[in-house]
């Protein structure tokens, strides 16, 4: 009896004693993806646009948008800084890859109580020009025109030399001021001046009709509006992206993409 109790122990501790079987190993987590793309500040509104649906369809990937001047953001993508650029300008002799996104407007921006309503080119080149100095001229108060540009290396200000001011410069006595929301700031506290933006993001100020059109997501859509910029994705590279960056590209130019675009640009699908 005393033996079969001590079997029965043996038994009892060696169980006890058992290793217990090894867990089946748990699934590697995936690191999310980071894409850092540059955008211009006069492009800001597309990044808001976009971000949170964009979050929402892509699949382990996050969009880091970086604000800046155009020339130093393609400077920071040549580096390597930045996965890519959307901006409204690809400068004369770019080698990297590009392709329009969305489909914005250069506007010209007064005060909002500036009586003016439209100008034509050419009597916009002559305000910018210094040729014509006073609001009386073009319909408006009695009062000196006070000329806001952009600072060296700005998208939007090469675009305004290269399609309003051609082989003309503007005068020596207009403002400089960096950044397209000082820009917009410094007219929307001044009723007597003028300056240069583009339509996504020319809120609190008021864009001039230009040769009698006004720009609108439907008229840089169908380009009636005479001075109609496409928004770019830049690449870093001479090739075509790949990987999550295409992908985010691709849902950028799709159907659900654009209509979200469609809000506030011109679709380029």
């Amino acid at each position: 009896m005393i033996r079969l109790w001590l079997f029965l122990l043996l038994l009892w501790v060696t169980a006890c004693q058992t290793t217990p079987p090894t867990p089946p190993p748990s699934p590697t987590a995936v690191p999310l993806q980071i894409l850092r793309i540059g955008v211009a500040t006069s492009t800001l509104p597309l990044a808001d646009l976009i971000a949170e649906p964009y979050q929402r369809a892509a699949n382990n990937v996050a969009v880091q948008f970086v604000p800046g001047n155009t020339a130093v953001l393609l400077a920071d993508l040549d580096a390597g800084n930045l996965d890519g650029v959307l901006s409204p300008f690809v400068p004369d002799g770019n080698e990297r890859w590009f392709n329009p996104v969305a489909l914005d407007g250069l506007v010209l921006v007064v005060h909002p109580d500036n009586p003016v309503a439209g100008l034509s080119l050419a009597e916009v080149q002559a305000v910018f020009n210094g040729r014509l100095t006073n609001w009386s001229a073009l319909g408006g108060a009695d009062q000196p025109i006070i000329l806001i540009g952009r600072e060296e290396g700005s998208g939007v200000g090469q675009i305004f030399q290269d399609r309003v001011m051609v082989e003309q410069r503007i005068n020596i006595n207009a403002q400089v001021l960096t950044g397209d929301e000082a820009l917009r700031t410094a007219v929307a506290a001044n009723p007597a001046a003028i300056g240069f933006s583009m339509m996504g993001v020319a809120d609190g100020v008021r864009a001039l009709a230009v040769d009698g059109r006004l720009a609108t997501p439907e008229t840089v859509q169908d380009q009636s509006y005479p001075l109609t910029t496409p928004i770019y994705f830049i690449n870093q590279t001479a090739g075509e992206p790949a990987g999550v960056l295409r992908d985010f590209l691709a849902w950028l130019q799709s159907a659900t993409g654009q209509e979200i675009v469609g809000v506030r640009y011109g679709r380029v699908r």
